[in-house]
């Protein structure tokens, strides 16, 4: 019972979490906006007013009936259902986030709560352990570059180091390069009964820095991941110190479910891949890393005056060259960054081309994501230019 406790309160938590985060991005989720829908397959149609709002809407309540009622397990499934197919819709609704709670849900739509079936329910339980410790274990991988340390951990660092002395500064340097060991250590720490207690003690000071150099207080920037860390703080106080000690042994009953499987797959293991960029960032648990993908559109000035000033006003240059940076635009409209991707920075830029009255007024600067092996021989990133 101890399990299904958890699970039930697991449950509340994620919907209550992808609830704040979607309400916070709506723009994100519907299609009457500027920057363009990009569906997985180029054959699916635009959906706008009012579909895009009904979706939208109906998606948010079968979260909301999935907090308030107890029995929760068809509104998870109708959930998973309209989630899935504004996924589809537009690549960029691929948040860490979303997807995390999606591959959550889905685990949880195979189980029903109201029986009590410890040999699920503990599958569950340390399926969920493992999906905790590798957005960790990953995320801390991620940040071992030098990018991170010269870029990500500075601007991070900011609301803090803008009231410290130069000599203030540099006693915490050792703080950036000591990040990403503290995180894949703790991401490991917290299945040893040993460690545990220390590791969600350290989880817990470093999601309440993340809350704080990202929130009102600190860049006020990516409003929509304050919830998901909140959530983290939580799931990893119920997974690891209110349930029983992770044990080996529990892997092998986890693997008798073929939905579990498939997310062990996905979640777990996949992101390996991403080192070699075979498998995507942010399906990859690659978020604030100072390493994914970037790009950025230039177009002639005849372009820039043809924009709608929605889309005009995130232009910046000079000279007849102006660059609009793909990530920046879709973080100030819709509330998230771009996903990191060069064929969704591609898709963006084809969409500039009913502007122009010949191709050469735009092209398109992409700038990889370094693979482990060109960081390892310590490569920085050159933007390419790519035609869409």
């Amino acid at each position: 019972m101890k399990n299904n406790f958890s699970i039930a309160i697991i449950t509340k938590i994620t919907a209550l979490a992808c609830l704040v985060s979607m309400l916070l991005s709506y723009k994100l989720w519907l299609g009457d906006r500027m920057f363009p829908l990009i569906p997985i397959f180029d054959f699916l149609p635009d959906f706008h007013h009012p579909i895009d709002i009904i979706l939208f809407v109906l998606t948010a309540l079968f979260l909301l009936f999935i907090i308030i009622l107890k029995n929760t397990q068809k509104f998870i499934i109708a959930f998973l259902i309209s989630a899935i197919i504004l996924s589809i819709l537009d690549l960029n609704r691929w948040q860490p986030w979303f997807y995390q709670y999606l591959l959550m849900f889905f685990i949880i739509s195979f189980y029903d709560i109201n029986k009590n079936d410890n040999k699920h329910s503990e599958a569950i339980i340390t399926l969920f352990k493992l999906m905790i410790g590798a957005i960790y274990f990953w995320s801390g991988l991620q940040k071992l570059n030098p990018h991170f340390i010269t870029d990500t951990y500075p601007w991070l660092m900011e609301p803090i180091t803008n009231h410290m002395t130069e000599n203030g500064i540099r006693n915490i340097d050792w703080l950036g390069k000591a990040f990403p060991i503290i995180e894949i250590s703790t991401g490991i720490a917290l299945f040893f009964s040993r460690t545990k207690k220390f590791a969600v003690t350290l989880l817990f000071l470093m999601h309440l820095f993340i809350l704080f150099v990202l929130g009102p207080f600190g860049h006020n920037y990516n409003p929509v991941v304050w919830p998901w860390n909140i959530a983290m703080m939580l799931f990893a106080y119920i997974l690891f110190i209110k349930n029983d000690s992770f044990k080996i042994s529990q892997i092998k009953n986890m693997f008798t479910f073929h939905s579990i499987k498939i997310v062990t797959i996905l979640f777990i293991l996949f992101p390996l891949f991403n080192f070699l960029n075979s498998w995507d960032s942010y399906l990859s648990h690659n978020l604030y890393s100072g390493n994914t993908s970037n790009g950025v559109i230039y177009i002639s000035d005849s372009v820039e005056s043809k924009l709608p000033p929605e889309i005009k006003q995130y232009s910046k240059g000079e000279m007849n060259l102006n660059q609009i940076t793909i990530k920046y635009w879709c973080m100030m409209e819709l509330g998230v960054p771009a996903y990191p991707e060069k064929r969704n920075f591609m898709a963006v830029t084809k969409t500039f081309y009913k502007y122009a009255t010949d191709s050469a007024e735009i092209y398109f600067m992409f700038t990889p994501k370094l693979k482990l092996s060109e960081l390892s021989q310590g490569f920085t990133r050159d933007a390419e230019e790519v035609s869409p």
